[in-house]
């Protein structure tokens, strides 16, 4: 989330993003600020009582992509802790563009573009598959476009290491990069002590800030491939700690728990469902995934024992086409190179740092 500070003596705020400055990118408009209804996605939005307790610090995410359930209601797709205020909003909550932390705090009902449908609930005391909640549009107000963009396909593809896939957010805008891991298992940060445990997630490696793939304030952005027409792969709701590694659901988790399907907008140049599988998989198989995340799973107690352990997932060794096991660490100390086997069942083991997992 990206967060400002509110001070009432002032009647006004003062900025206190918890991410670098925002990069500067050759981009068609500003990301973060008020667009033209009908608005693209994939800009600065929220729930409109987005405040902590003492009405001091509000904050805001990014309004993702749009969905349609069976009777072809639109809704806007972004995460729980966007949209439905960590597990606090109310059914029928403004959803507003932009988000509070991007027009000094100040809660405006004439700038909503949709009000609060359902959130999947985030479990802080069991396991999640997804951060995600929708809003039913305006009529009128919400394209179907993703700033930057542009339409995208009513089909999704699976996550694999080595896919190359782009996402526009308010933070970072529009960025490109690779996905380096699958099946990541972790606990994610979301401030003040509570922390929620997620598997099954994807990870996406890109260049370091400040050109890095996502940042805070990019939550709830949709993760799409490159292709003339995207299809989606991912819902972005989390990073690491030092922006090395951004963090998605799996969009086909998404779509299922929300009981909703991409709204399309063009059609992909492959469509057959064996075609699009390929696709999704062409750097590491499926059955190499599937048997890495086996061995993983066998060893996991053991792995989150090595100092510092935050997460792990499959992603790919020194050899191509080829898995291995990726261990992240808070902090690189030689307790944890010591501690951390070279491999096991014969697949590799990567220690990798990054400062932890939190809530983008």
């Amino acid at each position: 989330m990206r967060y400002q500070t509110a001070r009432a003596a002032l009647g006004a705020c003062a900025l206190a993003i918890v991410v670098a400055s925002m990069p500067q990118r050759a981009l068609a408009v500003d990301c973060s600020g008020s667009q033209p209804r009908p608005i693209e996605l994939g800009v600065s939005g929220g729930n409109i009582h987005s405040f902590n307790k003492k009405k001091t610090l509000c904050s805001s995410g990014t309004l993702g992509s749009m969905v349609q359930d069976g009777s072809g209601t639109q809704f806007i797709l972004s995460n729980n802790h966007v949209l439905d205020d960590t597990n606090k909003g109310k059914r029928g909550d403004p959803i507003v563009q932009p988000g509070l932390a991007d027009v000094s705090c100040v809660q405006d009902p004439t700038t909503a573009v949709a009000n609060l449908s359902r959130a999947v609930k985030i479990n802080f005391g069991g396991t999640n598959t997804v951060d995600a909640a929708i809003a039913e549009v305006i009529p009128g107000d919400v394209s179907s476009s993703i700033m930057n963009i542009g339409p995208i396909a009513s089909t999704t593809v699976a996550a694999s290491p080595g896919l190359a896939v782009q996402k526009q957010g308010t933070a970072t805008c529009l960025t490109m990069a690779t996905i380096s891991g699958v099946g990541m298992h972790g606990k994610i940060s979301y401030g003040k002590g509570k922390s929620a445990r997620f598997v099954n997630q994807i990870v996406i490696n890109g260049p370091l800030p400040p050109n890095n793939f996502g940042g805070p304030g990019d939550s709830g952005s949709l993760i799409v491939t490159t292709d003339s027409c995207p299809r989606a792969v991912g819902l972005l709701f989390a990073g690491s700690g030092d922006q090395k590694q951004t963090i998605a659901n799996p969009i086909s988790s998404v779509l299922s728990k929300l009981h909703v399907s991409m709204t399309g907008g063009c059609t992909p140049a492959v469509t057959a469902p064996q075609a699009v599988e390929q696709a999704g998989n062409a750097t590491v198989s499926k059955e190499l995934l599937d048997s890495a995340t086996a061995v993983r799973d066998r060893h996991e107690d053991q792995l989150m024992k090595i100092p510092g352990a935050v997460g792990t997932a499959i992603g790919m060794s020194d050899t191509p086409g080829q898995p291995a096991i990726e261990v992240y660490i808070d902090k690189m100390t030689p307790e944890a190179q010591a501690s951390a086997p070279k491999e096991v069942e014969g697949l590799p083991v990567k220690l990798i740092e990054n400062g932890g997992f939190v809530a983008y």
